[in-house]
């Protein structure tokens, strides 16, 4: 996936994906994919995966490029599917915001 609309639209699916981020001028792209590889959980070849796609990382000197285990990879998928599940939809949570906000 590209963009962070279609990110939002995959992460939905629950299958294992790759976030070809958009590179930025100053960067704030790397940051951007480090935030969504803590969040979803990603083990460490999953995130080394990533790393590599996207150009932050070089592969060592003579490998290519390994998929993660894509059984795990899988499972690492449904689990961050059943943390947004937990989730309050967008309305619950602006409406808390908006509370707390008051009370202050």
């Amino acid at each position: 996936v590209r963009g962070e609309d279609s990110l939002v639209r995959a992460l939905w699916a629950g299958k294992p994906l790759v976030w070809h981020i958009y590179p930025q001028d100053d960067d704030a792209h790397h940051a951007k994919l480090h935030a969504f590889l803590d969040q979803m959980q990603a083990s460490a070849t999953v995130r080394q995966f990533h790393r590599i796609w996207n150009g932050l990382d070089i592969p060592p000197a003579g490998t290519d490029l390994i998929l993660p285990d894509v059984t795990s990879w899988h499972a690492d998928m449904q689990n961050n599917l059943e943390r947004l599940l937990q989730l309050d939809d967008l309305t619950s949570q602006l409406l808390e915001f908006v509370q707390k906000i008051k009370i202050k």
